[in-house]
């Protein structure tokens, strides 16, 4: 399989994953689903972003990574080594202080991955964040009078 066509499918992949995130962290009346706005892959990687289920470095790696596939798209001789590069280093030092001395080769097809993981997993823990959120509020709220009734 090409470069190309493995940034292609990892990338809708993600864009899968932007919709699944934002139907996850945003009430989602029949009017807005979010799959069918033509915002395409940028415009649901901002959104994902602005929401904050991803963090800057995330959010730059994903915006590069579509960067080099558009590459590829348009010439599918170029060179996207430097843009490789670029996501893998927003990427590595978003999620490790240590990047530094990691020698492991850039992989867009490895970051593609852990974004997607990333975002599967982030707007279940903030459902479940929010969830235990207002169990400690209805717990440490006043008995209501038909409760102190009972």
């Amino acid at each position: 399989m090409t470069l190309f066509a493995t940034l292609e499918r990892g990338l809708e992949e993600l864009e899968r994953c932007f919709d699944d995130a934002l139907d996850a962290a945003l009430p989602n009346p029949v009017a807005l689903i979010f799959s069918d706005l033509p915002l395409a892959y940028q415009g649901k990687r901002d959104l994902v972003f602005a929401m904050d289920l991803l963090n800057e470095g995330e959010n730059e790696c994903a915006l590069i990574a579509a960067f080099a596939r558009d590459r590829l798209r348009d010439d599918p001789g170029a060179g996207i080594a430097h843009l490789e590069r670029e996501a893998w280093y927003y990427l590595r030092t978003s999620i490790d202080a240590t990047w530094q001395f990691d020698d492991g080769e850039p992989s867009l097809p490895a970051a593609l991955a852990y974004l997607a993981i990333v975002l599967r997993e982030r707007p279940a823990a903030g459902e479940a964040a929010a969830l235990l959120g207002r169990l400690r509020a209805d717990a440490n709220a006043e008995p209501s009078t038909s409760t102190a009734r009972l």
